[in-house]
């Protein structure tokens, strides 16, 4: 299988979705903008297109317990959102490299994470 060379190649969603920690969320309301410990560690945060959420689910979120489920406006989040591939699962995979404006996040649904 090739992988496109550019991020151009890559076809993207108006929607993209993040998995958050209770906690971090309610601080992110108070705070105006989600940057949990995750993105100073990693330099990004990890997110998922529609298609990609299940296998995301299945890999990293079972036996995390309660969640939310953060959808995010693509265009909201511009340049800090790139995609990078994933060798590992074979797919070009969302990123947002910054913090998370309110104002990007469509809606925050709870999320039970299969055990």
């Amino acid at each position: 299988m090739s992988t496109p060379t550019t991020q151009a190649d890559v076809t993207r969603p108006d929607t993209v979705y993040h998995f958050a920690d209770p906690a971090d969320w309610a601080h992110a309301q108070a705070a105006g903008a989600y940057a949990p410990d995750a993105l100073h560690r990693d330099g990004f945060l990890h997110c998922a297109t529609q298609a990609q959420l299940a296998g995301v689910v299945e890999r990293h979120q079972r036996g995390r317990g309660a969640r939310v489920l953060l959808t995010l406006d693509a265009a909201a989040l511009g340049d800090a959102l790139r995609y990078d591939w994933s060798e590992r699962s074979g797919d070009h995979f969302p990123h947002v490299y910054g913090p998370i404006p309110l104002s990007a996040v469509g809606s925050a649904e709870p999320f039970l994470a299969p055990a």
